[in-house]
């Protein structure tokens, strides 16, 4: 996909209800702010998607003693029946973000899925950096592998996933981990593809790079900046995803947005998946931008992304 596409018009009607009046936030401004200021801007744009959360049997919130101190998680169940349980880490650059940015995302994951999702907000750069969002990500799996029945979750019937930075954090505990989980819900990630890393700037990058659709070169290169401590952890496989050995990895639905520059690190990972025979589904919706998941309430598109990856978990679920 070399040319350049135009965006689903049905995504610009449900961004301008959000924003109404207000201009909609410009990252391109914001590369060199402080963090807060990056911070409250990236929560200002998951306001409007959050206000009317979707009804749904039971939200609960727990407090886990984690690696790094308290971490919090929450619950969402859409029956008081025993569950497949679905690992959930919410995307945000490793900067931005937390369970209640998703909310509503994850309302619709475990009502769509009939499963307990249960969403972690794990820590943020750059007041921490990497490797703790990974060792609290895999804290969180081992907690729920072995607490699960205690919150009526299915530990026989466990996956991971996540979106952006979090699709990067659930590929890392899926490979470390893969013995109990069955699948991975990998949206829109980051997985390495980077010129800095030896990796030849791709088609999309090219093309969307400029951050006209959100999300951009330039902000990127500061989320990666603010969560990396070094150069040595740029070339980390539980960064970068394409310099991981991935050959018995548990199958993977891999999407992709088509007006995302994260496109190309899909597109690469792709090839990393099927040279390892790793069995995967891929899928990129056309004229949809990165983060699209949480339109999910008014754009079509956007639901249906999210019935795609319960199809998928409950296909790897009954096997």
């Amino acid at each position: 996909m070399n040319h350049i596409e135009t965006i689903d018009p049905a995504v610009v009607e449900a961004s301008r209800r959000a924003t109404g009046d207000t201009p909609p936030i410009d990252f391109r401004t914001l590369v060199d702010a402080p963090v807060a200021d990056i911070r409250a801007a990236y929560d200002a744009t998951c306001v409007y998607w959050n206000a009317t959360p979707p009804a749904i049997a039971a939200v609960t919130e727990i407090a886990l003693e984690g690696p790094y101190g308290e971490l919090r998680a929450r619950i969402y169940r859409p029956s008081e029946a025993t569950l497949p349980g679905l690992l959930y880490f919410h995307g945000g650059g490793f900067m931005l973000g937390s369970i209640e940015t998703h909310d509503t995302m994850c309302r619709l994951l475990a009502r769509e899925s009939r499963a307990a999702v249960v969403s972690v907000d794990y820590r943020l750069a750059p007041e921490h950096r990497f490797p703790v969002a990974v060792e609290e990500c895999l804290f969180a799996c081992d907690w729920l592998v072995e607490h699960g029945a205690e919150i009526g979750v299915d530990t026989a019937r466990l996956a991971v996933g996540g979106d952006s930075a979090g699709a990067n954090l659930a590929l890392t505990v899926l490979n470390e981990r893969r013995i109990p989980l069955r699948a991975g819900i990998l949206f829109y990630g980051c997985y390495g593809h980077l010129p800095e890393l030896g990796y030849p700037l791709g088609a999309a990058a090219k093309a969307y790079g400029d951050g006209r659709y959100g999300l951009g070169l330039d902000i990127m290169r500061r989320f990666y900046a603010d969560y990396l401590r070094d150069d040595a952890d740029g070339h980390d496989p539980r960064f970068c995803s394409l310099r991981s050995d991935v050959r018995g990895l548990p199958p993977v639905l891999l999407t992709a947005a088509a007006l995302d520059p994260l496109r190309d690190d899909a597109e690469a990972f792709r090839l990393h998946l099927e040279a390892a025979s790793v069995p995967h589904r891929y899928i990129l919706y056309p004229g949809m931008p990165h983060g699209f998941l949480k339109l999910a309430p008014e754009v079509d598109a956007a639901r249906q992304g999210l019935r795609d990856a319960a199809a998928y978990l409950q296909e790897h679920w009954e096997h």
